[in-house]
């Protein structure tokens, strides 16, 4: 059985997590720093996704409105998902991420992790209570 990656989509970076084999914990992978020349956000992307072994389903991160319309934001990564499944042979789900980076940004702020500190580790926790919340919902899914 495979993990799945989840991509909190970000113009300047983006966060990823990476579950386990089992699908059932979510564990935030890395940060990638977006290089403002990257015409292609995609491609540059996939480089990162081929080194990571054994994932069947790509997450990604769906910002959707308070309201739960689509804004800029929304069009941008459904746009950027697009293009990634027509590079890469992965499922690519989109995912409700409504409140995940502040969520994530909270909760290194109570762990005492001073701004210095949380630069670099909010995208990927943010990620990780993405994907979390994904594979909380299979569980729920599945005993229902």
């Amino acid at each position: 059985m495979g993990r799945i990656l989840a991509i909190d989509y970000g113009r300047a970076r983006i966060g990823l997590a990476l579950s386990d084999s089992q699908k059932r914990i979510a564990l935030p992978y890395k940060v990638v720093d977006v290089p403002k020349n990257a015409k292609d956000l995609a491609l540059f992307l996939l480089a990162t996704i081929q080194t990571i072994q054994d994932v069947d389903q790509i997450l990604v991160g769906h910002p959707l409105l308070m309201n739960a319309t689509k804004g800029e934001m929304t069009l941008e990564v459904e746009a950027f998902a697009e293009r990634l499944s027509r590079l890469i042979p992965i499922p690519i789900v989109l995912w409700d991420e409504r409140f995940t980076s502040s969520i994530a940004e909270q909760s290194l702020k109570e762990m005492g992790l001073s701004r210095k500190q949380r630069k670099g580790k909010t995208d990927p926790a943010a990620a990780a209570l993405l994907l979390q919340s994904y594979l909380d919902s299979l569980v729920f899914t599945k005993t229902t």
